[in-house]
């Protein structure tokens, strides 16, 4: 499927990367950090959802997903296809920064196949929601 967005152009192998990434969400990982993205990130970038849905991607199934600090993170969500047309460095959605990148310059390895490209999201700045002291949370966004 060809999509524009901005001055971007992408093809997206929609039914492989609604799959990989139904399969991702269904993995994701549990830890206090991930869960604190999940149960923040809509209410903070109400329009990250919708935007990866444009490229059969799931909110909750990034490739990786960091915490630089506690409230810190970048997402990087990898779909099979390729960059068709570079635009701009950056696309904005709700204030944040999303890069496309060709799979070779994300270095991020990913279980699709090539090619495929990467959409990095961030930095996203987030509240902690958990009932959890982020504090006592250990992860390495707060070990010494």
């Amino acid at each position: 499927m060809i999509l524009q967005i901005a001055d971007w152009i992408f093809d997206v192998d929609m039914a492989t990367t609604m799959a990989y990434s139904a399969k991702e969400a269904a993995e994701h990982c549990d830890c206090a950090y991930c869960r604190n993205f999940y149960a923040a990130v809509d209410d903070i970038y109400p329009q990250l959802r919708p935007f990866l849905a444009q490229f059969g991607l799931d909110l909750e199934a990034p490739e990786e997903l960091m915490p630089f600090e506690p409230t810190l993170y970048l997402a990087c969500y990898a779909a099979e296809g390729r960059i068709v047309k570079r635009g701009q460095p950056l696309i904005m959605v709700d204030g944040v920064k999303v890069m496309p990148e060709s799979a070779q310059d994300a270095m991020i390895n990913s279980g699709l196949h090539a090619p495929y490209f990467v959409l990095s999201v961030g930095p996203m700045t987030l509240p902690w929601v958990l009932n959890e002291p982020m504090e006592e949370v250990v992860s390495p966004a707060n070990e010494p």
